[in-house]
């Protein structure tokens, strides 16, 4: 099992235009031959309704989009399937999405916990 928590930081809110996004982190995993990297539990609290927080797995396909400003998830969500025959290492990245019609602030208090497992 794998942890993984952050924070925006920062020393002011970051603004964020309508349809506009911000990666907040990103960090690399290497997932083992015949392994999925699941995204197993989220907890996050952002600053504004209005974001959609994204957590997806680079290169590949896998990608987990929720709305609102906060939430204490258990998605189980396969982000990644190794099937190559190699360890893959892969980047893992976290965005915010402002989905509202007008400008809004990502304070820098906004946070996330994510628990991830290689299964």
């Amino acid at each position: 099992m794998l942890q993984l928590n952050g924070i925006v930081g920062g020393t002011a809110p970051i603004k964020l235009s309508p349809g506009k996004s911000v990666d907040v982190q990103t960090i690399v995993i290497d997932v083992p031959n015949g392994k999925k990297l699941v995204l197993k539990s989220l907890n996050f609290l952002l600053s504004n309704d209005a974001f959609t927080f994204k957590v997806e797995a680079l290169p590949s396909t896998g990608t987990f989009i929720v709305r609102g400003g906060s939430g204490d998830l258990q998605p189980n969500k396969v982000l990644f399937n190794n099937r190559t025959g190699d360890a893959v290492r892969i980047f893992l990245n976290i965005s915010v999405i402002n989905r509202a019609r007008n400008t809004r602030s990502l304070d820098r208090n906004s946070c996330w916990l994510l628990k991830l497992a290689r299964v």
